[in-house]
């Protein structure tokens, strides 16, 4: 008892020195001499931030803050730079971006747009591979790389014959396997489509035989299971890697990621890494949701809640909508979509609604992969209908993606507190295609991020890590200009400003984590998670924000990137 007075006095004094009742607590460190771009409620700016193990102590002037300097005090000059808080991440999968960084041969559209080069590269690397070797190659996109066509497998029979040779579509829903990987995992023609939220299939030919094609998560899963096995079966290598991928996002500014399908082995994995290596904050929602108990972990890693996909992706056909794509060559002939398909969902209606009962009656959030307007829709029905016998008003559950949402939907996703959360990269790299796919009104509202705003829904950014470049000042640019890499814009109508789209990437997507008290703004008492950024976005033109360079990165205050 006496024990438990003492503390509590302690505990007032220190409130009371901090508050200016006495002297000032000596800093740890003091960033002056610079912009503070803080993200508070009101945008404001300022000079100097003061932390003290780890948390923000005082933000404001130079004059006010510098009165926290003490004898051992780190100065950190900004130089006239800025100061702003970590990008929050609030969809990636971190150890396929680590595994497609070390382990495979990267093919991805964002570095080559000709068919002709991506086959070149394909072949060499068949031509260097030993016998037996087993090669994997990521970022196989017909729809951006010129030329292509998805292969069968006799042709990648016939590429690689001495090897297992596993082609995965940018994407991440779709690939291509020859015969010895298929072998190699097990597979034949008779092996089952799995089912479930991350279920799929196994493509037949008209004989029965498989196609080669394989299609969502678990039975892509299935086929490159031994290729995985072998490459990260070492844990502490692993953890090396990741460690490496780490810094690979603190470099582009992100200080907390979301893993959207976080596993058993991922969490340990993730876990290990943040005691031995200088780490990112990491927070996951997973399939198998129900061996976690809501919130478990710490302030570093955390479990959130469930993961569900009700679709697939627009580029290769599976997203569930209202009208079917429009026919013609790219949607026929380098998609493979028949003539007025229609996806049908991965999960029905009654797997979804007990998906989101169990997730609200145990007060797990969740994550809802919706990508097709009809998706969307099976989505917020389910929720509504769950929130009717199990109220939970702050649940926060996502619907992640979302680039089909309409105005009815945006609307009723505001009143029943959902959350939504956009990859602007496919308005920048895919921009140029979608009205060939659905058409120029939908295409137009392709990721409709100011008509999200105008409805008053919560939206945040993502980049879907490795689908797209982890470039959170580059998402920016686009969600403020909606330019192409074609030099067009796509829908004009939806861009939003400069400071909504940093609201994006910061203080939005830490709600949507439940991470705002903790992090996404520079304010006194959050965790001290912040960037230096070479310019202030806010004083940039539109068009240049993506020059803007990430100077050093902070996690609890811990210098964990620097560019200089």
């Amino acid at each position: 008892m006496i024990l438990k007075k003492l503390s509590r006095v302690i505990f007032i004094l220190v409130l009371l020195i901090s508050s200016g009742c006495g002297k000032k607590i000596p800093a740890d460190m003091i960033f002056y001499r610079g912009t503070v771009l803080t993200v508070d409620k009101n945008m404001t700016e300022t000079q100097a931030v003061a932390v003290k193990e780890g948390k923000i102590i005082a933000v404001g002037t130079e004059k006010e803050v510098l009165k926290y300097k003490g004898p051992n005090t780190k100065m950190v000059d900004l130089k006239g730079m800025t100061l702003m808080p970590g990008f929050v991440e609030s969809h990636s999968h971190p150890v396929l971006k680590m595994v497609v960084e070390n382990f495979t041969i990267d093919i991805r559209p964002i570095f080559y747009t000709d068919g002709a080069k991506v086959m070149e590269i394909i072949k060499n690397a068949i031509a260097k591979a030993k016998p037996g070797e087993y090669l994997v190659f990521f970022g196989w996109d017909p729809l951006l790389q010129k030329g292509l066509k998805n292969p069968t497998i006799q042709e990648l029979d016939a590429l690689a014959p001495h090897n297992p040779l596993f082609i995965w579509g940018n994407s991440v829903h779709v690939a291509f396997a020859n015969t010895k990987a298929f072998e190699l995992a097990g597979i034949n023609k008779n092996t089952p489509n799995p089912g479930g939220s991350a279920g799929g299939t196994f493509g037949h030919d008209e004989n029965g035989e498989l196609n080669g094609r394989i299609d969502q998560g678990a039975p892509i899963g299935m086929t490159i299971a031994p290729f995985l096995k072998n490459k990260i079966s070492d844990s502490q290598k692993t953890a090396e890697y990741m460690a490496k991928a780490w810094q690979t996002s603190a470099g582009d500014g992100i200080t907390t990621v979301d893993d959207s399908l976080i596993m058993e082995e991922f969490y340990k994995l993730y876990q290990e890494t943040a005691k031995k290596f200088k780490a990112i904050r990491v927070r996951g929602y997973a399939i198998d949701y129900a061996k976690w108990q809501p919130f478990e972990g710490d302030a570093m890693v955390k479990f959130n809640g469930g993961k569900l996909f009700v679709d697939g992706s627009p580029w290769t056909g599976t997203i569930t909508m209202t009208h079917p794509y429009l026919v013609n060559d790219t949607t026929v002939k380098f998609m493979d979509t028949p003539v007025g398909y229609m996806q049908k969902p991965y999960v029905s209606q009654e797997e979804l609604q007990t998906f989101i009962d169990n997730c609200l009656k145990s007060k797990s959030s969740a994550q809802i992969h919706a990508e097709g307007d009809q998706a969307i829709q099976m989505a917020l029905d389910a929720i509504e209908n769950g929130l009717k016998k199990y109220p939970w008003p702050d649940h926060r559950i996502s619907l992640e993606h979302v680039p089909m949402i309409r105005d009815d939907q945006l609307a009723r996703a505001k009143r029943l507190g959902v959350q939504v959360t956009f990859l602007m990269a496919h308005v920048k790299y895919w921009g140029d295609v979608i009205p060939t796919l659905v058409g120029d009104e939908r295409g137009r509202r392709w990721c409709p991020v100011a008509s999200a705003k105008k409805y008053g829904v919560n939206f945040a950014f993502h980049f879907d890590g490795p689908t797209s470049p982890n470039k959170p000042i580059e998402i920016l640019q686009t969600a403020v200009t909606r330019k192409t890499v074609g030099g067009n814009v796509l829908g004009p109508e939806e861009c939003v400003t400069i400071d909504d789209a940093i609201h994006g990437y910061t203080i939005n997507a830490a709600y949507q984590l439940f991470m705002e008290k903790e992090v996404g703004s520079i304010e006194v008492g959050k965790r001290a998670d912040m960037i230096i950024l070479s310019d202030n976005p806010r004083k940039v033109p539109a068009e240049e924000l993506s020059n803007i360079k990430v100077v050093a990165t902070y996690v609890n205050g811990e210098q964990i990137f620097s560019r200089r």
